[in-house]
């Protein structure tokens, strides 16, 4: 049986795929610049040189799996409807594109929910029947795995941990609310945090090095981040009672400016059995686990 996935995580800054065996072993990882304001055409176009580069030979093939920064339901019809950082794409049905530019099977995931699934298939949450998983980027997104199966919900909204809020009135959000915990804990957010804080900073990397440099502001602006995100998670560990709190994403670069202030506002929220079962630990796929857990749910839906 082909046991061979072709894989792709698409984000609003690149588009990363391989191909991945059915033990999890990726080869041929590409990654090219997602492009602005792109066209459907557009996109599909770049689709296509990459899966040249990645799976030459598509007889291989087994299925095609995505992620899509977008609600994605149980049943997905493949119309992209909520695309923040890629509004161009909107109304797009890259599940009907993909099967007409592959003749395989598609699945599409949200790209969070495959973050929590690549995760917990061959990283930090393996074996572990129940965990959350938050991805730190530019925004906030989350997979949610309950009783070894991940949380979609009716509209693919299940799992939508940047949003919850964590200051009633507080900032704008692009989701239409305001207060929501990714705007005060995203890489996003710790740049704008540290400017009004008085900071020249273009990026969290830039925070993160006056941080390491001694700059009080710095460690002010992430011992707030930690608390608000802290704030979140104990809440979701009092809600779920799950086994494993997961952090990816670029932010998890600063771990260790922000993690034990996450700790702390979890042990003191939490109830204390919640707290002490919900081991915080870091994502070990870095950039792939969003292609790690699309491919994992073409496998399983394709046997």
């Amino acid at each position: 049986m082909k046991n061979v996935v072709l894989a792709a995580d698409l984000g609003g800054t690149n588009l990363r795929m391989a191909a991945v065996a059915g033990d999890g072993s990726l080869s041929t990882v590409c990654k090219k610049p997602t492009p602005q304001n792109a066209t459907p055409d557009a996109l599909m176009c770049l689709i296509d040189s990459m899966a040249i580069e990645c799976a030459p030979d598509r007889s291989v093939l087994r299925a095609v799996a995505f992620t899509a920064p977008a609600p994605v339901a149980k049943d997905f019809d493949g119309v992209l409807k909520k695309l923040p950082n890629l509004p161009s794409l909107v109304g797009m049905n890259l599940k009907t594109e993909l099967e007409n530019l592959f003749d395989l099977p598609v699945t599409i995931e949200n790209d969070a929910t495959a973050a929590g699934i690549g995760e917990n298939w061959l990283g930090a949450s393996r074996g572990v029947k129940n965990s959350i998983c938050v991805t730190l980027g530019t925004g906030i997104g989350g997979g949610i795995i309950i009783n070894g199966e991940p949380i979609r919900g009716k509209d693919g909204i299940g799992g939508e941990i940047g949003h919850i809020c964590v200051e009633p009135d507080g900032h704008p959000c692009g989701c239409g609310s305001h207060g929501c915990i990714e705007q005060y804990a995203s890489a996003t957010a710790i740049v704008r945090m540290a400017r009004e804080a008085g900071m020249r900073a273009e990026s969290a990397k830039d925070v993160y090095a006056a941080f390491k440099n001694g700059d009080e502001r710095a460690d002010s602006v992430f011992r707030a981040m930690g608390r608000y995100l802290g704030i979140t998670l104990a809440g979701l560990a009092n809600t779920l009672n799950p086994e494993m709190l997961v952090i990816c994403g670029g932010v998890t670069q600063g771990w260790d400016a922000f993690a034990a202030h996450v700790e702390a506002e979890i042990s003191i929220r939490a109830y204390p059995a919640a707290a002490a079962r919900a081991k915080l630990v870091k994502g070990e796929l870095g950039d792939n686990a969003g292609i790690a857990g699309a491919a994992r749910s073409a496998l399983l839906s394709t046997t």
